[in-house]
């Protein structure tokens, strides 16, 4: 965006110096270097120049996308208007510096990447950094899938760390944020996953310290249930609990209270405030 505006002025410069150069006296050749120099420079600098200008001038999310995060996306709905902004500028932002990968449509659907990316804002709105590095692909399935690094199921959602990439179902990836509580979120669990790999001094518990039964009874949402809709046999218990924070909290609080306070500290988020989550502003506004 901004480094194709910057660049503007040194074409020019170096088409004029070029028509100078051919038309008129072979003196005006020395000028064209430091224009193709400059238009080099942009070339390489262009992703760090262009995340500047956004980071300053966040694009705003299209109607369409809003009105979907409206109606459809519940942690967004609760949001004070001036988190809201917050939020669908972090949308934005994760949108532009995310390399998403269809597979299937030549073109992937700006509703499909949008509520991929209101999963990764919501599991850091406490964060300043909410981009997920280095987990910087995303690759859509419209389906269950095999991956390369999972051949016998044919599932929805993985984390691949080894090429920072995510790999989610589309249809079940949508069902889950937008029927809040009715089905599992493979967006948290998978963005809850990587956090655990991020912040991984952050005093997480160990699997052993959690139970099975009393995440069936927070959420309803059975551990066969969980795992007929990832498609795998086994499933890390972390990101379940992680995704049970975030759209069960009060039964959590209730079931879990010493985790749930955990948590909230981890997360740098209060989910049952549902108005302002974010407890600590002076860590998200990097003042720490």
């Amino acid at each position: 965006m901004l480094s194709r505006i910057l660049s503007i002025p040194f074409i020019i410069g170096a088409g004029v110096f070029i028509f100078l150069t051919i038309y008129q006296d072979e003196l005006w050749a020395p000028y064209i270097v430091p224009c193709i120099l400059a238009l080099i420079v942009l070339y390489f600098l262009e992703p760090q120049i262009d995340w500047w200008w956004y980071q300053k001038f966040p694009p705003e999310l299209d109607e369409r996308l809003r009105e979907l995060m409206v109606k459809n996306h519940p942690y967004y709905q609760n949001l004070s208007l001036a988190e809201k902004q917050r939020f669908r500028s972090r949308m934005a932002l994760y949108m532009e510096a995310q390399g998403f990968i269809p597979k299937g449509p030549e073109k992937l659907p700006e509703d499909v990447k949008g509520f991929i990316a209101a999963n990764a804002v919501q599991i850091t709105f406490g964060k300043t950094d909410f981009l997920f590095h280095p987990f910087e692909r995303i690759v859509v399935y419209f389906q269950p899938f095999p991956s390369p690094q999972i051949q016998e199921h044919w599932h929805t959602s993985e984390l691949y760390e080894e090429d920072g990439v995510f790999l989610f179902s589309a249809q079940e990836m949508i069902m889950g944020t937008t029927r809040h509580g009715d089905f599992y979120n493979i967006g948290l669990h998978e963005y809850g996953n990587a956090f655990t790999k991020l912040y991984n001094k952050h005093d997480f518990p160990a699997e052993s310290e959690l139970d099975w039964k009393i995440l069936e009874t927070i959420s309803s949402l059975s551990l066969d249930h969980i795992k007929k809709t990832i498609g795998l046999p086994e499933i890390p218990i972390i990101p379940v609990s992680i995704h049970h924070f975030f759209v069960f909290p009060e039964k959590f609080k209730e079931k879990l209270p010493a985790l749930y306070e955990k948590y909230t500290l981890i997360f740098n988020q209060d989910p049952i405030n549902r108005t302002t989550p974010v407890l600590d502003r002076s860590i998200i506004e990097n003042k720490k």
